[in-house]
């Protein structure tokens, strides 16, 4: 298989990789060029990918550490530089979270959702940022969302997460500006899992979507966002009054309890 050497020297740290997104981006980014270091909870899955990427000519290792164990991503941080040097690429993806029910209000449930996404990506950049601002370069990648925009039925936890990383990395931005550190966020809205049978509008297949967001990594855009009906339909619902808002979004939640 021809592998095109688009950004030959990336060693990159990407988070959640034992499925979905992240699993994507994984085999992508190295198909593209990049060697990656895939992290997760979940070691079977891990190995499994690293196995699909060196069948198909990357570079690959699978690290275990939970992204809110400070000391456990450090440790995981260690051994990739002692396999692969210096981590150069960031991408941050680990995240999802369940449903806030104000029936049935689970606080325990919100810090979690919160903890995973927002304090999960906090504590990557922590293990990377150092060596970049050391060697003058770097690229810090964060997996944000569409639902960082307003705030959602049911969506309070992973809104208000997401809406903290879009803030967090848009700092970053500024504070890293002119010191050879990119910084990249990415928000998309629905992606379909390939083995999804719903038919859902506004919903980026999977392989498209990885695809796309790698090709803004790639590329260091300071920003994606996708699909683009989604992020219209989007962006008409933040120009909308919050009256009007609240009637559009009312009862849109999810329908079963979580």
């Amino acid at each position: 298989m021809n592998r095109p050497k688009q950004n030959p020297g990336e060693v990159t740290l990407i988070t959640g990789a034992s499925q979905g997104i992240g699993y994507g981006l994984a085999r992508e980014l190295a198909r593209r060029g990049d060697t990656v270091a895939v992290l997760a909870r979940r070691r079977a899955e891990l190995e499994a990918l690293v196995a699909r990427i060196t069948d198909d000519g990357g570079r690959a290792m699978a690290v275990t550490a939970d992204v809110t164990d400070r000391a456990a991503l450090a440790e995981a941080a260690g051994q990739i530089r002692s396999t692969f040097g210096p981590i150069t690429r960031l991408v941050a993806n680990a995240g999802g979270g369940q449903p806030t029910h104000v029936a049935h209000y689970d606080g325990q449930t919100v810090e979690d959702t919160i903890r995973l996404n927002l304090i999960g990506t906090a504590n990557a950049v922590g293990v990377v940022l150092d060596d970049m601002l050391a060697q003058g370069r770097g690229h810090l990648v964060a997996m944000g969302s569409l639902a960082a925009l307003r705030g959602l039925p049911t969506g309070a936890a992973y809104s208000a997460a997401k809406a903290g990383i879009a803030n967090f990395m848009e700092s970053l931005a500024i504070d890293l500006w002119q010191t050879g550190i990119d910084v990249t966020l990415l928000e998309p809205g629905f992606v379909a899992k390939p083995d999804s049978k719903k038919k859902r509008r506004m919903r980026m297949p999977m392989d498209i979507a990885t695809q796309r967001m790698a090709s803004a990594i790639i590329a260091r855009r300071r920003h994606w966002r996708g699909p683009a009906s989604l992020v219209f339909a989007a962006n008409i619902l933040r120009l909308l009054p919050f009256p009007a808002y609240r009637r559009v979004m009312a009862g849109q939640g999810r329908a079963t309890d979580g």
